[in-house]
């Protein structure tokens, strides 16, 4: 009797194609990329920063921005990530896709993410997406990522995750 086995590479990159939703160290979240990833949390030497164009004088209800996720690591050109916005008790805003080829809604369209052909970069990498603020009288917002630089192996062990939260008011009019 033969017996045949068959070998099955088994990967253990299962999001390179986006989060699964829930995974950016929000309050509502309370989840990260690190469940998956091993490494210490904020331990490598690279970074995840969120920027917009929302005046310093605070969002707008109705009003759409351009929100900037940009992650960075000296040695790994690999990137993903996570993106929400919260209130102290919800999910707020709307996200609106700009890249259709590099990034994706996830997490209920609650979140945006990476998509497989939005991860390569090099010293750095940068994701762009929309966000209309909420009806007026939403208050403080605050947007939460948690990226995460790899380092190439396809496995889930040496990558590095990060996470970064940015805050706006609301414009006092």
């Amino acid at each position: 009797m033969l017996i045949f086995i068959l070998n099955y590479p088994v990967s253990t990159t299962a999001y390179v194609s986006g989060s699964p939703g829930g995974k950016t160290n929000s309050p509502l979240d309370g989840n990260t990329c690190n469940g998956c990833h091993s490494g210490n949390l904020n331990s490598g030497p690279g970074s995840f920063n969120i920027s917009s164009n929302i005046p310093s004088t605070g969002y707008i209800a109705g009003n759409t921005y351009n929100i900037t996720v940009q992650g960075s690591h000296p040695s790994f050109n690999k990137y993903g990530f996570e993106l929400t916005a919260e209130n102290l008790t919800e999910k707020i805003g709307e996200f609106n896709i700009i890249n259709s080829s590099q990034t994706k809604l996830t997490n209920n369209n609650n979140s945006v993410t990476h998509k497989i052909t939005g991860t390569l970069g090099s010293a750095t990498k940068t994701w762009n997406v929309n966000w209309t603020a909420p009806n007026s009288g939403s208050g403080t917002i605050k947007f939460y990522v948690a990226g995460m630089a790899a380092n190439g192996n396809n496995t889930n062990s040496g990558d590095e995750v990060y996470t970064s939260m940015y805050q706006v008011d609301e414009e006092n009019t």
